[in-house]
Parts: structure tokens; sequence; C-alpha cells
């Protein structure tokens, strides 16, 4: 199953559908992109920045992302050139039904290529862009 970052981040620190997330992946083999990186590491300084977990909780949430990739728990596909011509083959698919950003446009030509089973976003203009693609949602 392949995870956008809205979704990875449920996994690590308690949001009102972290449950339901960690059900919805459970014994699924979960996969995104290296730019789960940077974007979890965002999410997770900006809750830290708007009070809503603690630098304690911060740093154990990122340590355990990373020792998730470690273990081979999470996979994440390397962007390259290929990858970053496809979102943009992605952003003319969609237009103008969807106002897709770049990143997220990156996450589908990653899917796109990954080829993991169902997509799982919580971002709804990435979710409507999927369902224009004819991609497999998990909900």
């Amino acid at each position: 199953m392949y995870l956008d970052s809205s979704v990875l981040v449920k996994l690590y620190v308690a949001e009102p559908d972290s449950a339901a997330c960690s059900e919805g992946v459970a014994g699924s083999g979960i996969a995104s992109s290296a730019l789960a990186y940077g974007e979890v590491c965002a999410a997770l300084l900006a809750k830290e920045r708007a009070d809503e977990i603690t630098a304690e909780v911060r740093h154990a949430a990122w340590a355990a992302f990373l020792e998730d990739i470690d273990a081979g728990v999470l996979t994440l596909f390397d962007l390259n050139a290929i990858t970053v011509r496809d979102a943009t083959v992605v952003m003319e698919e969609v237009h103008p039904h969807v106002s897709l950003r770049t990143l997220d446009a990156l996450h589908l030509a990653t899917y796109r290529i990954a080829n993991t089973g169902a997509l799982y976003t919580a971002d709804k203009r990435m979710k409507a862009a999927a369902r224009f693609l004819e991609f497999e949602l998990a909900e």
C-alpha cells in the first residue's frame, strides 16, 4: 500500500484518525516516496511549533519513522528524473479538473511507478486527482 505523507504522520503521532489509519495499513507492506523524509520532518516540526506535540514526542516519532525505514517496514522510492517527468504528465492529465500541487504530483507519479497496491491519502486534492486517474484508493 502506498501512503502519502499526510497518512504517514498519522502513524507516528496521535491525530483524531490515527487509529483508523493504523487499522487501514495493518498487515500491508507500506511504501511512499523519498519525499516523505522532508514532508514528515516538516509536519512534525509544524506540530511542535503549534504546541500539538512536544519536542520529545517529535524526536520519538522521527526515530520510529527512521527505524521503520531501516527495518524494511516502510519502503521509500527514490525520486529520479523519470519520476519528476512523470509528475508533469500527471499534472497535465488531471488539468483542468484538479489543481494539483507539485509535491502531490510527485507522490502520484511515484505511486504509478511503484505499483504497490492501493493509494492511501488524506489530502483532498491528491485524492481527487487519484480518482480522476482511476487509481485504486484505500478508504
